[in-house]
């Protein structure tokens, strides 16, 4: 893997989907690599990252043990976007609002969106989208727009007005987000750029061939 090929970034706070993120962002001939949230990213500053996808997780924001990531992480200029806990993430770091939720919401839900939304844009207004989570963003910080909701979750996606951070409480990896790949795809491709020309085969090419010269080099 060459320090000129882009790629996104998954840092990983322990979702069962994290994978299959890595494997949808793949599909679209992008290079991933999945890292634990506690990572140095210092060692990814000769990389060429595009963006950052943070996964959901099983903990609850509320919890003061929950993982959590600095301030400064949010203020990189990089695009990000927040799945889930992601999301929850994202407004309790950044000034929002949350409470711990009695039940979990898990299922389908119908969904209402901004389609003017870099994020939104191109897929149906109204679709089904797969939650999992079990606390509420009751409030976001007021440098974030709200492109998103369902019938039960008033903010169930959001935009920075004057950046490229989003975030969304569904999953739009899985299968049961209807629009989840057109989803995916704006994030990638518009928002960050990406130009989509990596394959596994050239990976395996590129690999090897590192090899080579470094055991050349001994």
């Amino acid at each position: 893997m060459s320090e000129k090929d882009e790629m996104i970034l998954i840092l990983d706070f322990g979702s069962q989907y994290s994978q299959l993120i890595a494997r949808r962002i793949r599909e679209e001939h992008i290079y991933c690599e999945i890292v634990p949230f506690n990572t140095d990213l210092a060692s990814f500053e000769n990389r060429s990252v595009k963006g950052y996808v943070l996964s959901g997780g099983p903990a609850s924001v509320t919890d003061p043990d929950a993982p959590r990531l600095d301030r400064s992480f949010f203020e990189s200029g990089k695009p990000v976007l927040g799945v889930c806990y992601g999301m929850q993430l994202m407004a309790a770091t950044l000034g929002g609002e949350l409470d711990k939720s009695e039940n979990r919401e898990y299922g389908q839900s119908q969904i209402t969106v901004n389609t003017e939304s870099r994020l939104f844009r191109g897929i149906a207004k109204s679709s089904r989208v797969w939650m999992s989570h079990g606390d509420s963003i009751i409030s976001f910080p007021d440098s974030f727009d709200i492109i998103g909701s369902t019938e039960t979750v008033k903010i169930a996606a959001v935009e920075q007005k004057k950046g490229n951070i989003y975030g969304v409480q569904f999953h739009p990896e899985v299968m049961h987000t209807t629009e989840g790949k057109k989803i995916l795809e704006n994030f990638l491709f518009d928002i960050c750029g990406c130009s989509g020309n990596w394959t596994t085969e050239s990976f395996i090419k590129s690999t090897v061939a590192d090899l080579k010269a470094k055991l050349n080099g001994k």
